[in-house]
């Protein structure tokens, strides 16, 4: 097992907070993230949500919504990890 350094971690892990949010952000999944949200404030004003077609249509709300946060942050982590590895495959300006 691989043990990376834990500035490492911490940077990796404020760099997942910092896409989330702006991710969230995004007018494109906007949308998601509204809809989820609304959900949830009308759920919560009933008084047996184990029962209520709400909790339901929160739940899917919800799950929509964690899928286009995962795509996303799944995407951005790709980008990043191949910038990664071309500046590593690049001749450092330093060393020329």
């Amino acid at each position: 097992m691989v043990s990376f350094p834990s500035w490492f971690i911490e940077t990796i892990q404020g760099r997942l907070v910092e896409v989330s949010a702006r991710i969230e952000h995004q007018s494109e999944p906007r949308q998601a993230f509204e809809e989820e949200r609304k959900a949830f404030q009308v759920l919560f004003t009933s008084i047996d949500i184990a029962r209520k077609p709400e909790f339901e249509n929160w739940e899917d709300k919800l799950s929509i919504k964690q899928s286009v946060l995962y795509e996303r942050l799944y995407l951005q982590g790709l980008k990043d990890g191949m910038q990664l590895a071309d500046a590593f495959a690049s001749p450092s300006v330093l060393s020329g």
